[in-house]
């Protein structure tokens, strides 16, 4: 596959608000040098999160006309690959239908939703089980090239982990009894598991190495898992996960001991690592995407795209006042483009289609998508 250029489809507005049909949206995409889609689609929806992915109730009619397999066909035909994707540890309706599954961190508190977040432990048997049913359906109807897996790591909100903030002010997951009992049996080892904050103190002081390689390791097996299962219904895909874009030093190796992402363990499992890369949100400069991207392809071993956000966003609601530009300029997408393009990272991938049609016609949308087209050709 050719990574050189991609965007995220995460909604439907290219079909229900701009009104183009798939082959309008196919030739645009292929017009602006787009080389793959990371794509949600009928067969493998997703919730709200920061972007409006689910369907209203007043475009449930229009919607119906969509035709997800022919969309991807087209896509197919001109030479762009798909990247069928399913959020696998965010799903707020299976979270409220199964709250056995509900995660606790260090304090005992059970996790609640935040803005549009919630997230599930990667080793509850009931979500994976649920999420390998959408897949193989998915899959077998949209034949894709790859399926990239969102959300696949511990819970967190990491959006808000910004400079400054105390590591230890944030929570981590999952202390529940049901988690710490695996840890246990898995590791032969014997942590009070009936109360999470006495489970905490114990593993934090006499386990925190094991329990960090213990929950890394869930991560991986959770992708195993979802491969062989997949494996017969289509061979030869390749996989890519939503990757946290944390160098091991951020926040003490937060991104191991919170959210269980270890990149050189995940490289066995993943093929592709999608660096979510947002600049804006996190408060850094322009040149930090392709540093953290190319820290991971380093560190991984495998192929890496740097995703670069198109337009500010965490501005309002719990977001607002924590000192994030509200603006996200031209300049800045063309000095972390540039930046990326002097990297070793295969390509770029831009969060969102919708925001790039959005922008397109005006002068900073056209300045975006110029130097999006000229990217490494």
């Amino acid at each position: 596959m050719n990574l050189r250029f991609g965007v995220k489809i995460y909604d439907n507005d290219w079909f229900l608000r701009h009104r183009m049909s798939a082959v309008q949206a196919a030739d645009l995409l292929a017009e602006w040098g787009v080389t793959y889609v990371i794509a949600q689609s009928k067969f493998l929806p997703m919730s709200n999160s920061a972007v409006a992915s689910a369907i209203a109730e007043a475009d449930r009619q229009a919607y119906d006309a969509l035709d997800d397999a022919a969309f991807r066909k087209l896509l197919g035909e001109r030479g762009i690959a798909y990247f069928a994707c399913l959020n696998i540890c965010f799903d707020p309706a299976f979270s409220d239908a199964h709250p056995g599954s509900v995660a606790i961190d260090q304090c005992g508190r059970a996790a609640r939703q935040e803005d549009w977040y919630i997230g599930l432990p990667p080793d509850r048997e009931e979500n994976l089980t649920h999420k390998i049913d959408l897949l193989r359906r998915g899959v077998a109807a949209l034949q894709p090239d790859a399926v990239h897996l969102g959300f696949i790591r511990w819970p967190g909100f990491w959006e808000t982990w910004l400079p400054g903030d105390a590591r230890s002010e944030k929570p981590e997951y999952c202390f529940s009894s049901r988690t710490v009992s695996a840890f246990n049996r898995d590791l032969g080892l014997s942590v009070d598991a009936s109360d999470p904050i006495v489970s905490a103190r114990i593993i934090h002081e006499s386990h925190r190495r094991a329990w960090t390689d213990w929950k890394c390791a869930r991560t991986v097996a959770a992708i195993a898992r979802i491969r062989r299962e997949l494996a017969s219904v289509r061979s030869g895909l390749k996989y890519s996960i939503n990757t946290l874009p944390f160098f091991q030093s951020d926040f003490d190796n937060a991104v191991e001991e919170v959210f269980g992402q270890d990149i050189a363990a995940l490289s066995s499992v993943v093929d592709i690592f999608e660096v979510m890369a947002y600049h804006q949100i996190l408060m850094k400069p322009p040149t930090w995407p392709a540093a953290v991207a190319e820290d991971i392809r380093k560190r991984s071993g495998r192929e890496a795209i740097c995703t670069l956000q198109a337009k500010a966003l965490y501005l309002e609601g719990m977001h607002a006042g924590r000192g994030r530009k509200s603006e996200l300029t031209a300049e800045e997408f063309r000095l972390a483009l540039n930046a990326l393009e002097a990297s070793d990272v295969e390509g770029v991938c831009v969060f969102t289609f919708t925001d790039l049609l959005d922008m397109r016609g005006g002068e900073k949308g056209d300045a975006m998508l110029a130097g999006l087209k000229a990217f490494r050709t």
